[in-house]
């Protein structure tokens, strides 16, 4: 296989790795992507089944994930309330006729859009009166700033005077805001309605039965797995698309060296990518953070005891292991008299649980394990990839 320029490989890369390139913010990226158009139309119909949508603002690659990922929820919102607010402001913006407005004219909008009672809504019981005033008022006041960030981060509206934030502290703060224009590209395009009481698993089947209309292929079902998740797993996908990956991984094998200098590997349930150095483009696990280096640790001692044939952490005929709440305690505070002489003041801080949780939504991140419904952590054979290095094989690599 040949591989392509470096510009090309760059353009891919951006469009994968972003929700959108921005001309504005980024205008060498978007000008190559407008020059590369019809190949990386090409590129992503043909391995994805992608849409590239090109604007005279921006460039964006309309991407479906098969599986619905917690980790794609947004990361500095807190609950739910801040999905409601920024979809709300969303509805605000695209309906405005001029582009400069007040943080104030979206508080007016935000509250005649929210649900309340009376409403069509399947949630309308959690979603009381909106207000603005007291302490209630105050933790509205902190959603909608957040869900404003947002917006701003996504490079939907511009700060023209003040700040978001003053609206935190107080009801009066106040704050210029400007449209980018971009909101009506914000969304993807479906051609089902959302107007009913739907939930995810419904939205998931008819985007799915969509996609299929679309033409799209088991081979796109497994580029998409491999290349927008951590992870695929045998039981996500029917049994005849694992065995296919199995015996002809080889072809998406050397696509991922030529495109990604990755590799992919495959197991009895599971496959991935991985690379040798973390490159400039995407997110790899582990990470240089103390997060990441906190569960490297916990694989590690994981590791050791199932070697020693702990008999609390026998593996399972899938190669999983199931951890009790009590189990993962017991770990946490292995894990404090082991190592907490190498970790930051922060993780220094932290209780137990804290800990814990720390670790467990990491894992859940990188799709290295998962919660059952009793409640219980289930770790991926995956995570047997992992292990802290010792001293003396640290310093051979030195």
């Amino acid at each position: 296989m040949k591989k392509p320029s470096q510009e090309f490989l760059e353009c891919i890369h951006q469009l994968l790795d972003n929700f959108w390139i921005v001309r504005k913010d980024n205008p060498e990226s978007f000008y190559e992507i407008k020059k590369n158009e019809v190949a990386l139309r090409d590129y992503f119909k043909d391995y994805f089944r992608f849409k590239l949508v090109l604007g005279a603002d921006f460039a964006k690659l309309e991407k479906f994930q098969i599986t619905p990922q917690a980790a794609n929820g947004i990361s500095d919102f807190r609950e739910t309330k801040d999905y409601v607010m920024f979809y709300c402001v969303l509805a605000f913006l695209d309906g405005k006729t001029s582009k400069q407005f007040t943080l104030s004219d979206v508080c007016q909008a935000v509250v005649s859009y929210y649900p309340r009672s009376g409403a069509d809504y399947s949630l309308v019981d959690f979603f009381p009166t909106l207000t603005w005033k007291g302490n209630d008022g105050y933790r509205n006041r902190l959603s909608l700033v957040r869900a404003l960030k947002e917006t701003v981060r996504r490079c939907l509206i511009e700060v023209v005077d003040k700040n978001i934030e003053d609206f935190q502290d107080k009801e009066t703060g106040d704050a210029l805001l400007r449209s980018t224009g971009l909101v009506k590209y914000f969304m993807r395009n479906i051609n089902f309605g959302l107007e009913t009481q739907m939930t995810l698993h419904d939205v998931v089947l008819l985007q799915e039965m969509q996609e299929r209309e679309l033409g799209i292929e088991r081979k796109h079902v497994l580029y998409r797995k491999l290349f927008l998740e951590p992870a695929l797993y045998k039981h996500e996908v029917p049994q005849a698309d694992f065995e296919y990956l199995q015996q002809y991984g080889r072809y998406l094998n050397e696509h991922a060296e030529t495109y990604y200098e990755m590799n992919l590997d495959v197991y009895d349930a599971s496959a991935f990518l991985v690379r040798d150095s973390v490159g400039t483009f995407r997110k790899f696990f582990p990470a240089s953070n103390s997060e990441a280096n906190l569960v490297i640790q916990f694989a590690s001692l994981l590791r050791l005891r199932i070697i020693d044939n702990d008999d609390a952490l026998a593996e399972q005929k899938d190669g999983t292991v199931v951890l009790t709440s009590t189990d993962m305690d017991m770990m946490c505070r292995h894990l404090v008299g082991e190592h907490s002489h190498t970790w930051t003041s922060g993780l220094k801080g932290m209780s137990i649980t804290e800990i814990k949780n720390s670790i467990v939504n990491t894992l859940m991140d990188w799709k290295l394990a998962d919660v059952t419904q009793d409640s219980e952590i289930k770790l991926y054979d995956v995570i047997g990839r992992f292990f802290e290095k010792s001293k003396e094989e640290s310093s051979k690599g030195a």
